[in-house]
C-alpha cells in the first residue's frame, strides 16, 4: 500500500489497510439443533444415503457470509455453506448433542453499512467503496489454526482408524467471548447400506468464554461395523478455524 489509511491491532497486525474490505456483524441468532439428515454418500444408482444426527438447519442473507459460532454447551461445527440464490446461503451446523448454538453472520462492511447518520470514523478504499466504519462491529480475528488428524496428503490412501483426538486453544487474554468462524471440517464417513445405518468421524468446537475445545470423534449410527481402517483422501482430515472475538457484541 503506497497511500491510505492503516490501522494495526495491538500485536502488530494490520486490522485495517485502506483497500480491502473489512468484515462486520450484520445479524446474531440463536439455533437448536435436534434430530435431522446428514448426508453420508451416494450410490452410482444416485440414492443419496444419510444419517440421523443433531442438526439445525437455516438461510441467511448475505454477499460474502462469515459464518461464526458459539458453543459452549457441545461441539459443533458448520456442515454446509450453500450459495442457494442471489445474497441468499443455506448452512447446516452439527452438534454431538442436542445444544442451543449462538450463530454470528458477519459480512463485507460494504454489504454491512448501517442505516441513518451517525458519528466514527469511515474508510473507503480508491473506488469509493466503503471498507470500515466505525459504527459497525467488525469481525477481530485473533488467532488462526489448521491442521490434518492424520498427518496425510491430499492423496488417496489408507490410514488407521482414530476414534478421539482433542486439543485446546487459549486462553486468549483480554477476550471474554470467542467464536469460530471460517471452519474447515475434519469428515471421514461411510453409509451401511441404508439410511439412518452408518458411521462417521467429525471435527467440531466447543467455545467457552475465552477458550476453544476441539474434538475429532467417531460417531455410529444403526447397524454399523467399527471400521479397523480408512481408505479416503487425505484431505478429508483437514481442520482449520478462525479465533473471532465476539466480547460484547
Amino acid at each position: 500500500m503506497t497511500a491510505g489509511f492503516q490501522a494495526w491491532t495491538d500485536t502488530g497486525l494490520v486490522q485495517i489497510d485502506g483497500s480491502s474490505q473489512n468484515f462486520a456483524l450484520r445479524q446474531s441468532f440463536s439455533v437448536t439443533t435436534g434430530s435431522g439428515a446428514v448426508n453420508l454418500g451416494k450410490s452410482n444408482a444416485g440414492v443419496q444415503y444419510t444419517v440421523a444426527a443433531n442438526v439445525a438447519n437455516f438461510t441467511v442473507s448475505a454477499v460474502y457470509p462469515l459464518i461464526a459460532l458459539y458453543s459452549p454447551n457441545a461441539y459443533a461445527t458448520i456442515l454446509k455453506c450453500q450459495n442457494v440464490g442471489t445474497n441468499s446461503w443455506s448452512i447446516q451446523v452439527w452438534s454431538n448433542v442436542a445444544a442451543t448454538v449462538q450463530v454470528y453472520v458477519f459480512d463485507q462492511s460494504l454489504a454491512a453499512a448501517p442505516s441513518g447518520a451517525g458519528f466514527g470514523l469511515q474508510v473507503f478504499d480508491a473506488s469509493g467503496n466503503l471498507i470500515a466504519d466505525a459504527r459497525q462491529r467488525l469481525a477481530r480475528v485473533l488467532d488462526m489454526q489448521s491442521g490434518n488428524i492424520m498427518g496425510a496428503g491430499p492423496g488417496w490412501g489408507q490410514w488407521n482408524q482414530v476414534d478421539l483426538r482433542q486439543y485446546t486453544f487459549g486462553p486468549y487474554s483480554g477476550v471474554a467471548k470467542i467464536g469460530v468462524a471460517a471452519i474447515a471440517t475434519a469428515w471421514v464417513s461411510a453409509p451401511a447400506g441404508g439410511n439412518d445405518s452408518g458411521w462417521y468421524n467429525v471435527s467440531g468446537l466447543q467455545t467457552v468464554g475465552n477458550t476453544i475445545n476441539f474434538q475429532y470423534a467417531y460417531n455410529a449410527v444403526g447397524s454399523t461395523t467399527h471400521p479397523g481402517n480408512n481408505t479416503c483422501f487425505g484431505s478429508q482430515y483437514d481442520w482449520a478455524f478462525l479465533a473471532v472475538d465476539l466480547s460484547y457484541i
